[in-house]
């Protein structure tokens, strides 16, 4: 797939908190969002197709957890997201703006922050755009291969490069978020045990994390927020159908799950069983969706300009016939 000439809007300079759309977001963590950055080993998985993790060492403190994002192509947002919309976004650069795993992470984060919630997950310290130099000593790290810089004259972008560029990206810098390092051992029973009580609080904020699986969580709490809506966003207003049901029980599963594997796992644990995510059931789902559904959060609290933060999801965000 070659470049159509679109180009993905230029962030601004000097940084400012993202995505640039109304709803909450994330601060650099310096003032240039750069920083001298000592790759020291590889955190993440290797089927991956969204992130690179790294433990690292920032302007020479540490040690944090860096997670950087890949390229994408923006036709695959339009194409995987459109569908669950009842209305499409007005242009292009929308859907990067609230479905980049990127923008999602920074969504999540900046309302946690704007609460004073951030216990309820792995913290995020800020974000940071990568130089040429240090995206091109990584993809060396990683694949033992010379990389070209991406601001070399190396011909048109198509994809087929380490961090996905195209030429929709050429302009733009990889973009990383810095987060607490946290140990990988296993919780204790009581972390188990306050996966539901922080999945709770975490929709009465507006967040709607959907995948609650073991792997987005160490010493019973969330790291992993790249498939996150945070409200205000689209697919939490615009869906099709009356679905919450549906992923409500389908999210408390899968923590079901999480929570008896981990607790399988630990030696010599006598631990309760998770009564009242136990009797969660369908008979429960229509009243705790009346007194906590995420959609229901007032984000608008939060803007400097209220006015036209509603006047813009209301009148400009999406195409109307």
């Amino acid at each position: 797939m070659t470049s159509s000439g679109f180009r993905l809007a230029f962030l601004p300079n000097p940084p400012l908190p993202l995505p640039r759309v109304s709803g909450p977001k994330l601060a650099p963590l310096t003032p240039t969002a750069r920083a001298d950055i000592d790759f020291v080993q590889f955190l993440g998985r290797g089927n991956d197709v969204e992130s690179q993790v790294w433990k690292a060492k920032i302007n020479g403190a540490g040690f944090f957890v860096l997670k950087m994002f890949y390229f994408r192509y923006s036709d695959y947002y339009v194409r995987n997201y459109t569908r669950d919309l009842a209305l499409p976004l007005a242009d292009l650069q929308l859907y990067i703006d609230y479905f980049k795993p990127f923008n999602y992470e920074c969504r999540v984060y900046g309302r946690l922050k704007e609460e004073k919630r951030e216990e309820l997950a792995v913290k995020a310290l800020g974000y940071l755009l990568l130089t040429p130099h240090q995206e091109a000593h990584l993809a060396w790290k990683v694949t033992g291969e010379s990389s070209d810089l991406p601001s070399a004259d190396i011909g048109e972008l198509d994809g087929d490069n380490f961090w996905g560029r195209y030429e929709q990206h050429c302009s733009l810098p990889v973009r990383a978020i810095v987060k607490e390092l946290v140990s990988p051992k296993l919780p204790t029973s009581d972390e188990v045990q306050g996966m539901w009580a922080d999945l709770q609080a975490l929709h009465s904020l507006g967040i709607f994390v959907g995948d609650t699986y073991g792997g987005n969580y160490l010493g019973g709490k969330l790291v992993d927020f790249s498939r996150v809506w945070t409200m205000y966003h689209p697919a939490l207003i615009q869906t099709y159908g009356n679905r919450w049901e549906e992923w409500i029980l389908e999210e408390l599963q899968k923590l079901q799950d999480n929570c008896y594997n981990v607790i399988n796992s630990l030696p010599s644990e006598n631990i309760d069983s998770f009564e009242d995510l136990d009797a969660f059931g369908v008979g429960h789902i229509a009243d705790y969706i009346s007194k906590i559904l995420p959609s229901a959060y007032n984000w608008l609290k939060w803007e400097k300009d209220a006015d036209a933060a509603h006047a813009f999801v209301e009148q400009s965000l999406f195409k109307r016939a």
